[in-house]
């Protein structure tokens, strides 16, 4: 079966899809993205990204003219098309192509929007079984930046650590911010046990308001009387926390088990980050 994409207004297959060279997407990094997971057809927490792709139109000054009903039409449109039931869904909006060229955006351009869908089983079964290693990188997350907190298409930092970590044989790094703490994993959230609390970096430090990063306050914690503790977290504090897990809306929740090196815990998956990963899909 052909692949097919949402471009625009329509589900079309992947050869005929044109997307203008001029559009800002791709000469600037001007727009935004979800990445949203599927099972058994439906898309989890989509609102979620819905409501986290608003903010950051509004961060940008990007206009949306679509209604959160007609961008889920145009999602399960394109899910049918593949005829995918276990996938990860794509949602890509740039500020489209403008009339003249420059950095200042053309207020009358018409936005693109670009839904892709494949087949996603899930990360591999062996990393959620011995828990991730990773290193921390050179490069620091600027959490003063409007950027930090909101998906946007310039990605080369999260590309560039990603790569830091691939090189160093390491299975995801750590970014800190310009004032030395923890703000995030390369493309997820990271979250600290200590006892019966969860610590986890702040949005104000750099941290993305990631949609599982927020289920997991609001909703699993609340249920099984943790507390939740957000606050700058020193790179020389990961000795003495319990256990550690990473979050994103794909991997789900992914055990942590030795930064640069060093265990954390007993360096094995704990009683806490194992409960989450079986409550949480």
């Amino acid at each position: 079966m052909d692949k097919k994409l949402w471009l625009n207004d329509n589900v079309i297959s992947y050869d005929a899809a044109r997307i203008d060279p001029r559009d800002r997407g791709f000469t600037l990094g001007d727009g935004l993205f979800e990445t949203m997971r599927v099972r058994d057809g439906n898309v989890l927490r989509l609102e979620s990204h819905f409501a986290r792709l608003r903010n950051g139109a509004d961060v940008i000054g990007l206009s949306l003219p679509w209604t959160d009903e007609e961008l889920k039409e145009a999602i399960y449109k394109t899910l049918l098309a593949n005829e995918l039931q276990e996938a990860y869904v794509r949602l890509t909006v740039s500020r489209g192509v403008p009339s003249v060229r420059g950095l200042l955006p053309d207020q009358n351009a018409k936005p693109t929007l670009l839904i892709q869908a494949e087949h996603f089983a899930g990360y591999l079964p062996e990393l959620y079984e011995r828990g991730m290693n990773a290193i921390i990188s050179s490069i620091r997350r600027n959490e003063f930046s409007p950027l930090a907190n909101i998906k946007s298409l310039n990605y080369l930092d999260n590309i560039l650590v990603r790569q830091e970590s691939a090189e160093k044989g390491a299975d995801d790094v750590l970014m800190l911010n310009t004032a030395g703490n923890i703000a995030c994993a390369s493309a997820a959230n990271i979250f600290f046990v200590k006892g019966d609390t969860l610590i986890t970096p702040p949005l104000s430090d750099g941290a993305l308001p990631g949609t599982m990063r927020a289920h997991v306050i609001n909703e699993f914690a609340t249920k099984h009387g943790l507390a939740v503790v957000e606050r700058n977290i020193s790179p020389a504090e990961i000795a003495d926390m319990d256990e550690a897990f990473l979050t994103n809306a794909l991997m789900g929740v992914m055990p942590l088990v030795r930064v640069n090196g060093l265990v954390i815990g007993t360096g094995k998956i704990g009683s806490v980050t194992l409960s989450l990963g079986m409550e949480i899909k």
